[in-house]
């Protein structure tokens, strides 16, 4: 069995090393962040080639609704998010970490519990990346998860009726996507536990977001931000929530919990 992985090995090395070099020269990666992308694409072809499809429909749809209308959303957070830079490591093991572990013992030993999580996971990070990107465009004004009172723009734990359909729609692709990839005939169950999975963890990541994420606060203009340094020029200090906790933290969570979510889903 083991002999069997290594073909799939070299070439999910070699096409994640293309894949992760290119976004490298765009700009899209740190060289860090490059790095952890062919890690993480080539754990996944040892999946199968399902699980490769897989995480490459989470990654090109989220660079495609990451363009969009990008400039609209820069200015619509900026008072919130810092500017937009490459992505790093810990950002891509945040959101494929969990998957990719998942995707190594399914290629392993086709363990049914792996395959769910692995699946959940990814299935979370799509659902939350597809809701911010959806929802800063076309969400006109977000309301806080915890408290229900309207929100900044690109303030974690903030939602709206547009992200939230996104977040649906997001989940729900990758559940086919599971599907698809355990090669059995259409199995609703695991549809089910795979979407749940996501929805979960995506609800997750916005109650985390809300109140343990690592919040500062602006003297200068009396507004939290996640900026280190506010668009005022005055330097915003930590008020809320847990220090170390950041949003790479949150988003670590959240696919944990996806995963275990699909996991008890489809036991239960």
């Amino acid at each position: 069995m083991i002999i069997d992985l290594i073909p799939r090995t070299l070439v999910g090395g070699a096409l994640s090393g293309l894949a992760a070099a290119r976004a490298y020269h765009r700009g899209e990666l740190t060289s860090g962040g490059a790095y952890a992308a062919f890690a993480v694409g080539t754990a996944a072809m040892i999946g199968g080639i399902g699980w490769a499809l897989s995480l490459g429909v989470f990654f090109y749809t989220s660079m495609l609704l990451g363009s969009w209308r990008a400039g609209d959303k820069r200015e619509r957070s900026r008072n919130v998010l810092p500017d937009t830079v490459a992505r790093d490591a810990w950002q891509v093991l945040a959101n494929g970490g969990a998957f990719a572990a998942a995707a190594l013992i399914w290629g392993v030993d086709g363990s049914w519990s792996a395959g769910l999580f692995g699946f959940g996971a990814l299935a979370t990070a799509t659902a939350d990346t597809w809701a911010t990107e959806v929802g800063l465009v076309l969400g006109a004004a977000p309301r806080s998860v915890i408290t229900g009172k309207h929100v900044a723009p690109g303030t974690s734990g903030g939602v709206s009726a547009f992200g939230m359909g996104a977040s649906v729609a997001g989940a729900f692709l990758i559940a086919l996507c599971a599907v698809a990839s355990f090669t059995t005939p259409f199995d609703v169950p695991r549809l089910e536990a795979v979407l749940l999975g996501g929805l979960a963890g995506a609800l997750a990541d916005s109650v985390l977001g809300a109140t343990i994420q690592s919040r500062r606060w602006c003297e200068s203009c009396g507004a939290w931000t996640e900026r280190r340094v506010h668009t005022c020029g005055f330097r915003a200090h930590h008020a809320g929530g847990v220090r170390w906790i950041t949003n790479d933290v949150v988003n670590l969570l959240a696919t944990l919990i996806g995963g275990l979510t699909a996991v008890a889903a489809w036991h239960l």
